[in-house]
């Protein structure tokens, strides 16, 4: 199994790793306490050629597991923990699954990916061993599902686990198909980059907005950075407020230090995985009490992706004519 990326995460209970791996499951020779596995809604026949039928010819049954799991949150969440596997020639101890919904929704599915990592939590502290962790990409398979839509999701998942739960020591992330590996390798160095070079946060005694947005709207959000700092509140925005090379470093650094977080919502934006990616790392300060503050500028649908962390804002809708007007409300009621 050829392992693409590796990082080492400091934590309170020391070094902790993350890797990517491509290969077949049936590779697999080091131990883990758990392998997550996906399957369609109560779908756990082991079809040729995925990884249920690889798992069945390494001894591992997963209906017969599905019918008496340890945990079983499939009416709630579509996740279920499997008991001791004691018959595979693999070294897994349980198996964890994720269930895509009945009526397949994206939002659902990124929820159970939330929820399973706390049903994980849950096993950690009944007495359930879980040391090692074994993540596919969610919904790679024959469901389909876009792992551009669940990389994210999952490494944040990830990063949290490893830091919060003192048993975990390594999450593999494994998939045979080289595309997915390569895309969520240079996911996670880029994800510990920006976590590496994170300012500490000091405590705000003044505003201070971040406008995100692509850069398609830039006359928008020229437009709204004038009408705030017009009323007082010091706005940084890129490409004027950063002055030096390091980008990534100055958008983490703005980020961690602002106030208010303000999204402008485009057919533009919600194609911009950088506006996603600064998204969540405004997801990540919502501990300090930082400001969400979404703009929906025109009438597109928010992407699953962006459902995931916005689903719970308020946002304020501005695309009915007069913009100009639209925005003056957004100042005046947000500030």
């Amino acid at each position: 199994m050829n392992k693409l990326s590796e990082v080492k995460l400091e934590t309170p209970q020391g070094a902790k790793v993350i890797s990517v791996l491509c290969g077949d499951i049936t590779e697999l020779r080091e131990e883990l306490d758990v392998l997550t596995i996906s399957a369609f809604y109560r779908g756990y026949h082991p079809t040729p050629n995925t990884l249920l039928g690889a798992l069945h010819g390494e001894g591992i049954s997963i209906q017969r597991l599905a019918e008496d799991p340890l945990i079983d949150l499939r009416n709630t969440s579509n996740i279920w923990l499997s008991q001791r596997v004691r018959t595979s020639l693999l070294p897994v101890r349980h198996i964890g699954c994720v269930e895509s919904p009945l009526h397949y929704d994206p939002s659902a599915l990124l929820h159970s990916i939330q929820a399973y990592f706390h049903m994980l939590e849950i096993a950690s502290l009944s007495g359930t061993q879980i040391r090692s962790l074994g993540m596919p990409v969610i919904g790679g398979g024959n469901q389909m599902i876009d792992s551009d839509l669940v990389k994210i999701p999952i490494l944040n998942e990830c990063f949290r686990f490893l830091k919060q739960n003192e048993q975990i020591q390594r999450i593999s992330i494994i998939t045979r198909n080289p595309r997915q590996a390569a895309a969520f390798a240079e996911a996670l160095e880029q994800s510990y980059h920006l976590m590496q070079n994170q300012q500490p946060v000091a405590q705000q005694t003044k505003k201070l907005a971040f406008i995100s947005y692509s850069s398609a709207d830039r006359n928008v959000a020229d437009n709204l950075c004038a009408k705030l700092e017009a009323k007082g509140v010091p706005v940084w925005y890129a490409p004027r407020n950063i002055h030096s090379r390091d980008y990534a470093s100055a958008i983490v650094q703005a980020i961690s230090e602002c106030s208010h977080f303000i999204v402008i919502l485009s057919k533009n934006s919600l194609a911009s995985e950088h506006v996603l990616n600064e998204i969540d790392l405004a997801f990540q300060e919502l501990s300090r009490n930082i400001v969400f503050l979404p703009l929906k500028i025109d009438e597109e649908q928010l992407g699953p992706a962006f459902k995931y962390y916005l689903s719970r804002q308020h946002w304020m809708d501005a695309h009915v004519p007069p913009l100009e007007n639209r925005l003056e409300e957004f100042v005046s009621a947000s500030f």
